[in-house]
């Protein structure tokens, strides 16, 4: 699968066609597609952690305070038992790990897992505990670190605390940020809450203590706006556009720039890339970093969030090696900040819901979102593509169907089954460059559309049937039709869409592929019915779903002669004998569990429509509610051809049970 020349983003950051930005809840970063023989290049921050600090500073206190509750029998209290040791020290004690937690803005915990080895009169006692350290950042230019105490266990509610990571980034769900940006307008404009008319950015800012001004950052580096903690200096100078003698436009940047002096709590904008009347979510997105984010900025002892300021180097990794970027993590809660700012979730909820109350007569749900979207936007007076944005981000998957433009051009609105769109590296949306850049990259696209079958309409690529495509001869363009729009993952191709590097702590979707191996994995278990019955493939799949045995013995069984496997094969397979297996198969609600049938899918690399119809002939739902369903069905989706070992290693990775045998 090769790579599009051209990226998805526009100035801002914030996408237009059918994509959302990436959720706040993980910071490990997307993954490149530099290929290198299984080896990717990323930029990595050089950043300190706070455990780091705390050890390189405070490891001599830790012992001592070790050593003083040694002495006043703190220890033997702690364990019950009678210390024979007379000094504690590196033979005896290990610092295992640490957990931050945040009390307010400027100071938090830091939680240090000891091991003890200690002697007692019957041998050797092993003990384990807390040091808990109280952090506070609140002097200027420094910070202290106070000992409170050694415990055998620390209570940390949710309710009164945020975890931190070591870069003293909070962890924070989507459903965190946004309770954390309505608990920003409840301490500084209340009514903002319900009244969108309160919700002006400098307003906010200036309510916070933030001072709101615009200048021509010099060399922004695509910096949109920056916040600044303390006085510095920054180099400002004009971008403008001239056309060649060809009357093309070109970018021109000013030969020098001119230093200027910023004050603390203040926010930049830069109007070289955004004018001010489009400048709230840019706003937004540091008040969110000025309230969340301090103590990060203060443990690097940076002097604003300039990204140019965060020191970075470039490795290869092996591919599939995950790397965490704390700066990419706050990014993502700073945008999502901004949008909860923009539109808080209680008053968005309600909003969403009583619009979809009011549409009439719509034919799916992309016409009911993209109605229901209209009204919330003439009320909130805010971009189409955020109020979509949005409605996603608070749970209503079908608006990704909704408020769509390819190419700056309206989309009609459609619907898909939502299991075909839940993962955001998915898409059903192109537009017409893309599809030009990607037939020249990708020999296996060029052929599918000069071949005719499918079709460029209305940012999709659409089977080239009469049943899905019509000819509009007034726009001069095929449109999807009526039917076609009500299920557009029955007659549209779906996209891969991978993320790139664009500078340390920013990422941006960038390159489009097409799914050629999905595509082809559901033609080998449907051509019998595609040739049987003369089908397209997407009504083979419906056939093929409404002919699917009920009973699961029926399907398995179905399903190995498809596979070439027998008994014998399937029994070494799932690692049992031949007469087991034949005992599973005489009552399988009993012996076949969902890990079972989960590995069994990924052993046949089974396209996920026929995932689902085989669970669901033993009556297995995977509830979404369920954080391992949830990672369950994203293998199913997601990693459908990549074999039981890559999901196992996902779900490790990811802190849950592998799956069982």
């Amino acid at each position: 699968m090769s790579e599009l020349a051209e990226t998805l983003f526009d100035t801002t950051g914030i996408l237009f066609d059918g994509q959302e930005p990436a959720g706040a809840e993980s910071d490990q970063v997307p993954a490149d597609i530099t290929d290198r023989q299984g080896r990717r290049e990323i930029l990595v921050p050089d950043l300190v952690s706070m455990t780091k600090v705390l050890f390189a500073r405070y490891r001599l206190a830790m012992y001592s305070y070790l050593n003083r509750c040694l002495r006043d029998g703190t220890i033997a209290g702690l364990t019950g038992e009678k210390i024979l040791d007379r000094i504690i020290n590196r033979d005896v004690v290990s610092f295992t790990h640490v957990d931050y937690w945040r009390i307010d803005r400027e100071d938090f915990y830091a939680d240090v897992s000891v091991e003890l080895k200690l002697k007692a009169p019957y041998g050797l006692l092993h003990w384990k505990g807390y040091l808990v350290c109280w952090c506070d950042f609140s002097r200027p230019d420094t910070y202290t670190v106070t000992i409170e105490e050694l415990t055998d266990r620390v209570s940390r509610p949710a309710d009164e605390y945020d975890r931190l990571s070591k870069y003293l980034v909070p962890y924070a769900t989507g459903r965190r940020v946004d309770e954390i940006s309505e608990g920003i307008w409840k301490k500084y404009c209340e009514e903002a809450l319900n009244d969108p008319t309160k919700r002006v950015a400098e307003t906010l800012a200036r309510k916070m203590g933030l001072n709101v001004i615009y200048h021509p950052v010099y060399e922004h580096r695509d910096v949109d706006s920056i916040v600044f903690f303390k006085e510095d200096c920054l180099f400002l100078g004009e971008d403008r556009y001239e056309k060649d003698a060809a009357g093309k436009k070109k970018h021109v940047k000013a030969a020098s720039g001119e230093p200027v002096v910023i004050p603390a709590n203040t926010i930049v904008v830069n109007s070289n890339l955004i004018r001010r009347e489009y400048s709230a979510f840019n706003i937004f997105h540091e008040c969110y970093h000025f309230r969340e984010h301090y103590l990060f900025y203060r443990l690097q002892e940076l002097k604003s969030n300039d990204s140019r300021e965060v020191p970075y180097r470039r490795e290869t990794v092996s591919r599939d090696s995950d790397f965490k970027d704390p700066v990419y993590f706050m990014e993502n809660q700073a945008d999502r900040g901004a949008m909860g700012l923009m539109m808080p979730a209680s008053h968005m909820r309600r909003m969403i819901l009583e619009e979809c109350g009011k549409v009439k007569g719509f034919q799916h749900a992309g016409e009911m979102y993209e109605a229901a979207g209209m009204a919330i936007r003439q009320q909130l007076h805010l971009p189409e593509f955020r109020i979509r944005m949005r409605m996603v981000q608070l749970g209503h998957v079908g608006a990704k169907g909704a408020l769509n433009y390819a190419q700056k051009e309206k989309m009609e609105p459609f619907a898909f089954a939502p299991d075909t769109w839940s993962d955001s590296g998915h898409t059903f949306i192109i537009d017409r460059a893309k599809m030009t850049a990607l037939k020249r990259k990708n020999g296996d696209f060029r052929k599918l559309i000069e071949s005719g079958e499918y079709v460029y309409a209305d940012g999709h690529i659409a089977r080239n049937l009469p049943e899905y495509v019509r000819w509009d001869t007034e726009r001069e363009r095929y449109l999807l039709t009526d039917d076609a729009k009500k299920r557009a993952d029955q007659c549209c191709l779906r996209f891969i869409r991978k993320y790139v590097q664009k500078n340390v702590g920013r990422y941006v979707y960038g390159r489009m592929y097409y799914d050629p191996d999905y595509v082809a994995r559901c033609e080998f278990y449907l051509k019998d019915t595609i040739n049987g019955k003369q089908m397209n493939l997407p009504d083979a799949q419906y056939e093929y779903e409404k002919n699917f045995p009920a009973e699961f013995r029926d399907a398995l069984l179905m399903l190995m002669r498809k596979n070439g496997d027998t008994q014998e094969t399937m029994a070494e397979k799932l690692q049992t004998s031949d007469r087991r297996l034949r005992e599973w198969l005489k009552d399988p609600a009993r012996f076949f569990t969902v890990d079972r049938v989960i590995k069994i899918c990924l052993m046949w690399k089974l396209p996920d429509f026929i995932s689902s119809l085989l669970l669901e002939s033993l009556d297995f739902r995977l509830n979404r509610r369920d954080p391992r369903n949830r990672a369950l069905i994203y293998i199913l989706e997601v990693m459908w051809d990549r074999g039981v070992d890559e999901a196992n290693a996902y779900l490790k990775e990811n802190h849950f049970d592998t799956l069982a045998a």
